[in-house]
């Protein structure tokens, strides 16, 4: 009876290990699987969420200087003025536009008359002195420190991005005196295709018209290869005068006597 029961249990025994190392064994598979996912799932999540550092944060611009348009433009227009000095136009985008008032200084200004030609700024003027300009504002709180080659290179809110009107529009006055070797204010590239920029220009043909600068009255010329050639008058509009009157930074145009110049 005694050896019966032993032997029962052995038997017991030796059937029960075998199950015991298998579900041992499969216990310790399925930690494994779970531990390689979580492992491959935390990275994945960490790198979804994990929001961007203070020091990344703190390394981002604000108020960064605007991209350089290509060539900028830059003129000077409103009434009555001298040629040295004006209200600031800017052509960005195919269309002129003026600047804001806001935070401007003669460091803007030192800017801008260099990219005029001229050697520095004097003064600046603010809430329109030289008359409200037309269409966009293009540039607002502009910050320059004054070693800038181009306005576009010195802070402000960004192109186009401007809480003014044109009752703020900012004016420069800059010291007559040009810097050697620029090219004359008077004449402003136009461009005509990718391949070909074209030049246009006023010629004075009176005699005291000649000293006195700028010109604001005379044949209209255009650079062709080498010189400088007249445009022909055959459907010549007043729509014309006044684009070219544009170009060359003067607010509009007046009536010439025509015959002067047959």
């Amino acid at each position: 009876m005694s050896t019966a029961l032993s032997t029962g249990t052995i038997t017991t025994s030796l059937i029960l290990a075998p199950y015991a190392e298998i579900m041992e064994k499969l216990r310790h598979r399925q930690e494994l699987v779970v531990s390689l996912l979580f492992g491959l799932w935390l990275p994945h999540c960490l790198t979804q969420t994990t929001p961007p550092s203070r020091a990344n944060l703190a390394s981002t611009p604000s108020g960064s200087p605007q991209a350089q348009p290509e060539q900028l433009k830059v003129r000077l227009g409103g009434y009555p003025r001298k040629h040295n000095e004006g209200r600031v136009e800017l052509f960005y985008k195919g269309e002129w536009g003026t600047i804001c008032d806001d935070d401007f200084s003669i460091a803007n200004a030192n800017v801008l008359c260099r990219q005029l030609g001229f050697v520095s700024a004097t003064g600046w003027t603010h809430s329109a002195k030289y008359g409200k300009g037309q269409g966009k504002i293009w540039l607002d709180n502009v910050l320059c420190n004054g070693g800038e080659k181009s306005i576009g290179l010195c802070k402000s809110r960004g192109w186009g991005n401007s809480d003014c009107t044109h009752d703020e529009d900012a004016g420069v006055v800059c010291k007559d005196e040009r810097i050697s070797g620029f090219v004359d204010s008077n004449i402003i590239d136009a461009q005509v295709d990718e391949k070909k920029v074209e030049e246009v220009r006023l010629r004075s043909v009176i005699a005291p018209g000649r000293k006195k600068l700028p010109i604001t009255e005379g044949v209209v010329e255009v650079k062709h290869k080498d010189g400088w050639a007249q445009i022909c008058n055959l459907g010549w509009t007043i729509k014309n005068t006044h684009v070219v009157c544009g170009m060359l930074g003067f607010p509009h145009e007046r009536k010439v006597n025509k015959n002067f110049y047959k």
